[in-house]
């Protein structure tokens, strides 16, 4: 199970020792606000830069009916 909190960076370091020392609680782990960590979007990425995904082509009309819909 993962559990994500939005902390001060003050409280960061309290709220690091505090979920350590709990004994059920494995790891641990800071994550930058820019950082992406859902997997499928991790690898979808991976696969456009190794060339096995290629974008697809969307005009602004097409963007515009996505947008809306």
């Amino acid at each position: 199970m993962k559990i994500l909190l939005d902390i001060n960076d003050s409280k960061a370091v309290f709220a690091m020792e505090f979920f350590k020392s709990i004994s059920f609680i494995k790891k641990v782990k800071v994550i930058a606000p820019n950082e992406i960590t859902n997997p499928f979007i991790l690898q979808t990425i991976e696969d456009y830069e190794k060339g096995k995904l290629y974008p697809t082509p969307v005009n602004l009309v097409e963007l515009k009916a996505l947008i809306n819909a």
